[in-house]
Order: C-alpha cells, then sequence, then structure tokens
C-alpha cells in the first residue's frame, strides 16, 4: 500500500460513490416508470375509439387483434401516448387495420393517431374456462 498515489484513492472513492449510486437508484425498484416492465397493455377499439386495459402480468397474454367484450369482434389493437401525448397505434400493429371486423374510424391519418372517445380506460376480465 505505500505505492498508491493520492489520485488513485480518489478514483476508488468515486468508483464506490457511483457503484452505489446505481444500486440505489435501479437496484431497489427506483429509476423512471420506463425502466420498469409493464403489467398491463392499453388497448383501443378502432371503431368507437373507447379505451380498454388488460392485466399482463404473470402468465396473462392476449391476441392482437383482440376481440371486444361487447361485439365479440376483433376490434381492439394496443395503442401508446406519443411525444404530443396523443394516442396512436404503433408502426408494428398498423398492418392490422386493414384486417379489422369493424370500420377504423377512431384512427386518423398515416401517424395511425386515435380519437379516443374516453380517458378512462374500461378494465379487460380474462374469461375463466369452465
Amino acid at each position: 500500500m505505500d505505492d498508491v498515489k493520492p489520485w488513485q484513492i480518489v478514483i476508488m472513492v468515486l468508483a464506490v460513490i457511483a457503484l452505489g449510486f446505481v444500486v440505489v437508484k435501479y437496484g431497489f425498484g427506483g429509476g423512471s416508470p420506463e425502466s420498469k416492465m409493464n403489467s398491463s397493455m392499453t388497448l383501443v377499439d378502432v371503431e368507437t375509439g373507447q379505451l380498454y386495459t388488460f392485466d399482463i402480468s404473470g402468465k396473462n397474454g392476449i391476441v392482437i387483434p383482440a376481440r371486444n367484450p361487447e361485439s365479440n369482434k376483433k376490434a381492439l389493437l394496443p395503442v401508446y401516448k406519443n411525444d404530443d401525448s396523443e394516442w396512436a397505434i404503433s408502426n408494428r400493429y398498423r398492418t392490422l387495420l386493414d384486417s379489422m371486423e369493424v370500420p377504423t374510424d377512431a384512427v386518423a391519418g398515416n401517424d395511425a393517431k386515435v380519437q379516443v372517445l374516453d380517458n378512462s380506460p374500461i378494465e379487460l376480465k380474462r374469461k375463466r374456462k369452465p
């Protein structure tokens, strides 16, 4: 330890501080919402603009396009809020717009912005098999 320079000690202390910051920020559930896995998916009825949420945590999954619980027609696609805080369908799902079983009246333009009916989504429940 006689040949350790003061600047080397400073580097080691800074490394320990940086490691502590990373562990506290990301190791104990902190960080931004984007860094956490979503436990639900927001869907929109492309005909009416009604928003729905579906729990995808655990072993839950959903087939896209999903069926509207009222009409039982394939009408639900995942949506997200874009940089302008507007609801839109991602590029991944836009190709499905042509195969929907209902008119796509709530979707406008090439950027697939969605005119939502209500910003309060309805929770979709998984149907239990008898």
